[in-house]
This record gives C-alpha cells, sequence and structure tokens, in this order.
C-alpha cells in the first residue's frame, strides 16, 4: 500500500495543472479555512507537497484530493488517484509483499519517462539560457532538468543521457558506464558536420544552424574513429577541438588517421565554442561559417578540373590576384633584388649562429615593412617585448644621428636605462625624443606576443586567427625561434618536434595566405663553417618545407684562418647573407651586410 502511495505522489504536480495552476509560481492558498489574497502556496517538488508560507498548510496529493472531493479516508483518495492517473491498484498478502517489484520514481534516471519528464521541467532551470540557448533548441533536443539532483539532462544517442550538476562544474555519470556520442549517426552521413569534444559545444553549433556531433569527452575519440572506418571518406567533418592540449590529441589523432578529414582555424576567442556563443553571439557564428566557408574551398574539385585546361581559368585569376598584391619590399634593396621582389605568401627560414644578430636582422626587416603599412605578428619565445622595443628605438637613434662618431646614438641599454638619462644633454634628450616619435609613427602594426618554452602551436594559430579576425588584416608572422616551441609531443624526438612544427607553419602560411618568416639556430659544430642547409639545427623538415632558406654568416666563414670569436668582437661586423634554398627564383651571390651590434642596426653593401 505505501510503495502505491510513494507511486502516485509524482502526479501532485500534474493535478495542479488540471486545477488551472502554475505549479512554477506562487498561488493562492488551498486551505479552505485560510482567506489567501496574496499568492501564499509554492509546490516543493522534492517534499511533492504544496506549502503555505502564511498559514502553514502542507498538503501531498491525496490530502487535495480529499479536500476537494471530499473524501473520507486515505484509500477512498489513493482509488480516486488510480482513476485520474492510470495507475492499477494491487493488494499484496504478506508473501507477495517481499516479492514484488518496487515501483520506480518517475524522476528516477532509470525510469523510461526520465527523459520527457525532465523535458517539461526545463523552464524551471536558467541553466540553459546561461550557456546561450533559445528555446527552441532546448526544446529540439529535448533538454530537461532534474528537480531532484538539481541537475540538466541531455539526451544523447539511443535514449541515452549525461547529466551535468546545475550548482558546479561538473558531469553526473553512472559509476562504470561511459558518456555516449551526441548525434553519432551524423558521422555517418555525408552532409558536413562539426566534431567537437562538448555537447554544449555541438548545442552551440546547433543554435547558430550548423549540424554538429560531439565525443562527450576526449577519451571517446575512438567511439567516433570506429564509425568513421566505415566510410568511404570522411571529407565531410570538420574537426573543432578546444583550445587546451586534450583537443588538440584527439583532433591530432584523428587528422592522422584520416587524411582527408578536415581541421578548422583555431577558435579565436575562449575555450570552446560555448564559451566563444556566450561572450560574442555573432563573432562566434561568423566563425562557423568561414570554417564551413574554408572547408568547401579545401574540398577535392571535380576529377575533371585538374587538368592544366581544367585550371586554366583558375590559373588567371591567380594572376590577376598576384598582381593586386605586390611582393612586400623588406627596405633592403639587395636581398629584394635576389628574392625577385621581395617577399611573397610562404614560410621564410633565417639560420644562423648563436648571437651573429639573427634577431636584430628580422626584428630590423619586421620595423621597415611596418613602415609601409604591413601588420607584424612578432612571436618572441627568447626575449621581451619591451627589449625588443628598445632595439628598435636604439636603431632610431643609429640611423638618425649624422654627427661625427654617431655620438647622440643610444645603445640598447642606454635607451632601457632610466638612470643614464638624468646626465643626458638637452640635445642627446632631444634626439632619444626624436627617436622614439620616429618608432611610435610606424609601431602600431607591431603586435608582441610574449611566450616561452611552453608555447605552442595551438597558441600560435589561435593568435593569428584572433589577429585576422579582429584588424581584418593578414600579418606578416615572425617567429623567434622555432627551437623554442613547445614540442608537439614530448614522446617524439626533437626532430621530430621540429618536424611537425615546421608543416604545422607551411599548413598556416597556406590557410591563411601568409608571409611566415621563423628565426632558427645553427649546430654547434658548424660555427666556424659556411652556411648550408645541413647546418640548421635538427634540420629535415626545415628544409623541405621551408619555401625559402636564408643562412646569416660572417664573411670568410669556411675558411682555414676564420675565427668567429675573433668575428663577433668586430664593430661593424662584416656578415652577408646566404640564399640556401628558393622555389621560385635563383640563388645568387651572397649579399654583403654591415651589423652595429651595439645599435641593432644592419646596412647593405
Amino acid at each position: 500500500m505505501a510503495d502505491h502511495f510513494d507511486s502516485l505522489r509524482p502526479y501532485l504536480r500534474e493535478y495542479l495543472q488540471r486545477s488551472g495552476i502554475n505549479p512554477q509560481k506562487r498561488f493562492r492558498c488551498l486551505n479552505p479555512t485560510h482567506p489567501d489574497r496574496n499568492p501564499s502556496m509554492g509546490y516543493d517538488p522534492r517534499r511533492q507537497k504544496v506549502h503555505c508560507f502564511a498559514c502553514g498548510a502542507d498538503y501531498d496529493l491525496f490530502d487535495l484530493l480529499m479536500l476537494d472531493e471530499n473524501l473520507s479516508t486515505p484509500a477512498d483518495a489513493l482509488h480516486r488517484a488510480t482513476q485520474l492517473f492510470g495507475q492499477e491498484k494491487r493488494s499484496y498478502s504478506k508473501t507477495e509483499t517481499s516479492k514484488k517489484e518496487k515501483t520506480v520514481n518517475p524522476f528516477s534516471p532509470v525510469s523510461k519517462n526520465y527523459i520527457p519528464l525532465c523535458a517539461e521541467r526545463a523552464a524551471e532551470t536558467s541553466y540553459f539560457t546561461q550557456r546561450g540557448l533559445s528555446p527552441k533548441t532546448i526544446s529540439r533536443f529535448q533538454l530537461g532538468f532534474d528537480p531532484e539532483e538539481n541537475c540538466v539532462i541531455l539526451p544523447c544517442e539511443e535514449n541515452h543521457y549525461i547529466r551535468r550538476a546545475v550548482s558546479e562544474k561538473r558531469y553526473i555519470n553512472e559509476k562504470g558506464q561511459p558518456s555516449p556520442l551526441f548525434q553519432p549517426n551524423l558521422l555517418a552521413e555525408e552532409a558536413p558536420v562539426f566534431l567537437v569534444e562538448g555537447m554544449f559545444d555541438a548545442l552551440s553549433a546547433e543554435e547558430l544552424g550548423f549540424q554538429a556531433a560531439a565525443l562527450n569527452g576526449s577519451g571517446n575519440r575512438e567511439k567516433a574513429a570506429a564509425i568513421l572506418r566505415q566510410q568511404k571518406k570522411t571529407s565531410h567533418i570538420l574537426l573543432l577541438p578546444d583550445n587546451d592540449q586534450a583537443g588538440e590529441a584527439w583532433a591530432s589523432a584523428l587528422e592522422e588517421e584520416f587524411p582527408d578529414i578536415f581541421r578548422c582555424p583555431a577558435l579565436p576567442a575562449g575555450k570552446d565554442l560555448n564559451e566563444l556563443l556566450v561572450l560574442d553571439r555573432e563573432k562566434a557564428a561568423a566563425f562557423l561559417q568561414e570554417c564551413r566557408t574554408a572547408w568547401e574551398e579545401a574540398l577535392p574539385p571535380p576529377y575533371e578540373t585538374l587538368s592544366a585546361a581544367g585550371q586554366l581559368t583558375a590559373f588567371r585569376q591567380y594572376v590577376q590576384d598576384q598582381a593586386a598584391r605586390p611582393a612586400l619590399e623588406t627596405g633592403f634593396p639587395q636581398l629584394d633584388g635576389a628574392l625577385d621582389g621581395g617577399l611573397y605568401d610562404g614560410l621564410y627560414v633565417l639560420g644562423a649562429i648563436s648571437s651573429l644578430g639573427k634577431t636584430a636582422f628580422c626584428m630590423q626587416l619586421a620595423d621597415q615593412l611596418a613602415k609601409q603599412g604591413r601588420d607584424i605578428l612578432i612571436f618572441t619565445l627568447e626575449m621581451t617585448a619591451y627589449e625588443l622595443m628598445a632595439r628598435s628605438i636604439s636603431r632610431e637613434t643609429f640611423q638618425l644621428d649624422d654627427s661625427r662618431g654617431r655620438r647622440y646614438a643610444k645603445t640598447v641599454r642606454g635607451v632601457l636605462d632610466g638612470k643614464r638619462r638624468r646626465n643626458d644633454t638637452e640635445r642627446e634628450l632631444a634626439h632619444l625624443e626624436l627617436a622614439e616619435a620616429q618608432y611610435a609613427a610606424y609601431a602600431d602594426h607591431l603586435w608582441f606576443r610574449e611566450g616561452d618554452h611552453e608555447t605552442g602551436l595551438d597558441f600560435i594559430g589561435r593568435e593569428v586567427a584572433r589577429h585576422i579576425a579582429e584588424t581584418k588584416n593578414r600579418p606578416v608572422v615572425l617567429i623567434d625561434y622555432l627551437q623554442i616551441i613547445a614540442p608537439v609531443d614530448v614522446h617524439f624526438t626533437d626532430k621530430q618536434n621540429l618536424d611537425r612544427i615546421v608543416c604545422a607553419l607551411k599548413k598556416l602560411s597556406r590557410t591563411y595566405s601568409l608571409t611566415i618568416l621563423a628565426i632558427s639556430s645553427f649546430n654547434r659544430e658548424n660555427y666556424n663553417m659556411e652556411a648550408t642547409m645541413a647546418a640548421f639545427k635538427e634540420s629535415g623538415g626545415i628544409d623541405y618545407s621551408a619555401d625559402v632558406l636564408l643562412g646569416l654568416q660572417a664573411r670568410g666563414a669556411g675558411s682555414r684562418s676564420f675565427n668567429i670569436e675573433e668575428e663577433k668582437r668586430k664593430d661593424p661586423r662584416e656578415l652577408e647573407l646566404k640564399i640556401l634554398k628558393n622555389r621560385s627564383a635563383a640563388l645568387g651571390k651572397p649579399i654583403p651586410f654591415r651589423y652595429y651590434p651595439a645599435f641593432s642596426c644592419f646596412e647593405e653593401g
């Protein structure tokens, strides 16, 4: 008997609704002896009772039936409730009672009505709207709320679901039960579908009008892979991982197994797509559309168009586009001539021995491009942004100084050390101010991103995407330097990691049509030798993937009498730049330079 009462108590909510009462709001007290003028009674789903906060009346379903229908006993109320809600009353003997099945609470996760009942309660929590989801999406995917557990219900495949606590950032999983995939059927279809990590990311994509499936945890990568292995092609899959190491790991694993899968650019903001949706809905929608467009452009064309004849129209358009995008002049005329006009889209790698001036050379090149109005995104993994800025200002003081001995020029330390300025003359201070003004005229095109040995490719890709999204400009990317970038996999050798890094940078340049200039170290055994492709530290992927390889060396390197330490002590240093590889032009002769290390300044000739 008690079990039968318990099985019917949860129908109190439905009974109130049938009576024209909204359980989600306060209503007038149902106690006939309480003339309630103001709504004082509320529905308590946990206790399955209504309670008046004015008179203290506390009723369950059977109490209300006895009041409303003038029933005399609880047994009468039970019979009436059975009639109303379709339950069959059973009487048990003492022997039967021990064997009977316990009636399941409708709000128990094992109840077959659990998902629809929770869906009916979705409006009782603001959690979904806080995650950027509209009522349409909530209803479409039958998202629900469990008042007993104070958690939201996220239905997945084959009537399975996951639960997430409302008050804490955690999922409530059944012990020993793995999380199911969300919309795994989409992976087997030919239409484009975003594959994301979390279900709220997939719901965010659906909210914005894009199909999406979710792993519901990076550990479910193998589940998704098993489905994809059954497909003839996987080019319809658009991978969109979270901006973290776990996301990079599962996405890279799927990329490696399924070469035709598409990898979306890094998110412009937020850890995942749902965070981006909450931060900026329009930006999230624009980003997904950009991913779709990039995916469409990356799709293999019809086979007949792959012939030379089929490519002629595209070739003519390419020529026109290139005419509108001339080469970037470096500010070094001889170098521009050797590079057939300057810098083009692609991966450039500059190598040199330690402390020879490779960073100073690249920063001067960056400044000279910035003077032409080109954005430069600088990833400095060894030096601070202030140190690099001081080098540029020092160079400006040197180039502006036409006095004998250039006595007004400031060294890098002289620019950084404010104490030294106390003893400067008015003429010296005025000269420094002029140099700073010169630098300020193009500094708005220089963007620094500081990092260290833990800075990885995901950070670089994300910041490039962010710069393009925020400024609408494609920057020239400068990376100082390759060997400091965090390894792709700690289990790989240094060479394997560097090969992966260089390949990824090459892909990044193609994806966004960028000029990327990366600095590389030379092997120590090459310090007194002439610069060659073999001199690049952990070389392999560098000489294969780079479009242009540059080697900076002291003049006379490789000769019998050459001593690199003596050459470093010269002021200015006599250096030369060798073009070791150029996909689109002849190598030519080494380009001579004079380098003034105290002022970080290079001069051709």
